[in-house]
């Protein structure tokens, strides 16, 4: 086992294919003219970027996607089909000024490859908006959406993420056994396979996989009645029971594959040393604690921006329900709930933090022995146990609803006895989930690098028995606040529109007096 198998060679070889690709693309785009933005209000921007990304609470890595997004969506809304014939020139500047990107990083190609794709989906926006069947939130997500991922495609490169996702699905087409997972040979497993690594793998959002389909199977925009029907199949294939199961498994196996792809991201040599097994395990370890360290950094980062969204949203909602309602109810503002429930979910998250470790040298070790057997081995399917769904008995289900509705009586008793009223105690279960479930997400962080699952010990078991009804709670509201973002939409509508269209006003404006003052 010291050469490397047939999925290792080909690994290496298209490794060095996308290395020759990157350098000729570098090539080309130093020889390539540069655009200069030069505009008012960038610190302004900048500062706004920031809430609304706070408000937004995505992941990092779709900040940028989310920032185009929006710039079409407002785009879109203004009917300004001027505006969108210069949308790459505006998009370039907006997100410039924003520091989402550097000055005189974009190439005159890209801009202009920007502006042509934004008026194909601007006018199949235009026909599928008049057709009745299809509603407006459904046509943002099939064309707007998308044009954001394909324009942020335009400005980053995703050739990597799709050696990496080609890799991947070969890898796990070989170890999940259908027949173990499904109990039967599942309906389209290849493309829910595909999902399932997008969203579990890579942290694709839905508009990411919905493009990596699209382009997968060359489906143009223009070609609407196909792109729609396309769209269909899409939404019901990242509906399925199938790709449920599939991105479960992905999950549970995917911790080397999550190293191997930081690998190809930050070794350049990667693929010299994949021939050379022990220097290639050498490297992989480093990379693991590298990684142990990424995540404790990511964690730490991922709880003041999670605290910030937190308080945010609990000022706002303060300010819109519970200080009228204590006026009405009371005649005055009741300080205790109020400052509770501002203070409590902040830091019960910080408390939360404090309970997550990271893995140790068990699970270092099991992760290389996987990476060893996947590019240097020949064992190919996971024994049933590693794939299956775990059942458990009744009693159990039983017991967890018993104790899920103590745990809620009695913070709900205890609330009482600080003279918490109805709206009070409602609004505070609403925070306390809320802060539950982003505390979940960021555990996730820790166990998408586990192979070897931490043993409890008392605080761990008790923080999970405490956390994860409110948790459960909190992923429901999540799903339904994504959905309908008060904080966001108010944000959107109230400051956004009207900041980026006087600054953007001001920059013409600039422009125009520079060009009078060129004719004097």
């Amino acid at each position: 086992m010291n050469s490397l198998n047939t999925k290792g060679q080909g690994l290496a070889k298209n490794l060095l294919l996308l290395k020759k690709h990157q350098a000729k693309q570098e090539t080309a785009y130093n020889k390539r003219e540069k655009v200069n933005v030069v505009g008012a209000g960038g610190i302004v921007t900048a500062a706004y970027e920031q809430l609304r990304n706070a408000a937004e609470n995505s992941e990092e890595h779709l900040l940028l996607q989310n920032a185009i997004k929006r710039f079409f969506k407002r785009s879109f809304l203004l009917r300004d089909i001027t505006l969108i014939y210069q949308s790459g020139n505006e998009l370039a500047i907006e997100l410039t000024l924003a520091g989402y990107i550097q000055n005189n990083s974009l190439t005159e190609q890209q801009v202009s490859t920007i502006s042509t794709i934004a008026v194909e989906y601007y006018q199949a926006y235009e026909r599928i908006m008049q057709d009745r069947s299809i509603s407006a939130d459904r046509a943002n997500k099939w064309v707007i959406d998308t044009l954001a991922v394909e324009a942020s495609s335009i400005l980053k490169d995703n050739a990597e993420d799709k050696l990496f996702v080609d890799f991947a699905h070969t890898e796990l087409s070989e170890i999940i056994d259908e027949k173990a997972l499904f109990g039967h040979k599942a309906e389209d497993f290849g493309a829910s396979l595909f999902v399932a690594i997008h969203r579990s793998l890579l942290k694709s959002d839905l508009a990411v996989v919905r493009y990596a389909l699209i382009e997968r199977y060359q489906v143009k925009v223009h070609d609407l009645e196909r792109y729609i029907e396309f769209n269909r199949s899409i939404d019901g294939l990242m509906a399925s029971e199938t790709t449920n199961k599939l991105m479960h498994a992905v999950d549970r196996q995917g911790a080397p594959l999550r190293i191997l792809r930081q690998m190809m991201r930050e070794n350049s040599e990667l693929a010299e040393i994949l021939p050379k097994r022990e220097v290639f395990l050498d490297n992989f370890e480093k990379q693991v604690q590298r990684e142990y360290e990424r995540v404790g950094q990511k964690l730490n980062r991922a709880i003041v921006r999670s605290v910030i969204f937190l308080i945010i949203t609990k000022v706002l909602i303060g300010v819109a329900i519970e200080v009228p309602y204590d006026y009405l109810a009371h005649g005055r503002i009741v300080w205790l709930p109020l400052i509770i429930n501002l203070l409590f979910p902040p830091l019960y998250m910080l408390a939360l933090r404090a309970t997550h470790s990271l893995p140790g040298k068990a699970n270092t070790d099991a992760l290389i022995d996987r990476i060893d057997t996947m590019l240097y081995g020949n064992r190919l399917v996971l024994e049933k146990s590693t794939v299956a769904d775990k059942r458990h008995g009744a009693i159990f289900s039983f017991v967890y609803i018993v104790s899920s509705l103590v745990i809620f009586g009695a913070v709900t008793y205890g609330l009482l006895l600080l003279q918490f009223s109805l709206v009070h105690i409602l609004i505070f279960f609403m925070f306390l989930s809320a802060a539950s479930f982003l505390g979940f997400r960021l555990s996730r962080l820790i166990r998408e690098l586990e192979i070897v699952r931490s043993a409890q010990n008392g605080v761990t078991f008790i923080r999970d028995l405490l956390y994860l009804p409110f948790a459960v709670v909190g992923r429901w509201m999540s799903e339904k606040y994504s959905q309908v973002n008060i904080v966001a939409i108010m944000l959107d509508m109230l400051i956004e529109l009207p900041l980026k269209t006087v600054l953007r006003f001001v920059r013409q404006w600039g422009a125009f007096i520079d060009d009078r003052k060129d004719r004097l």
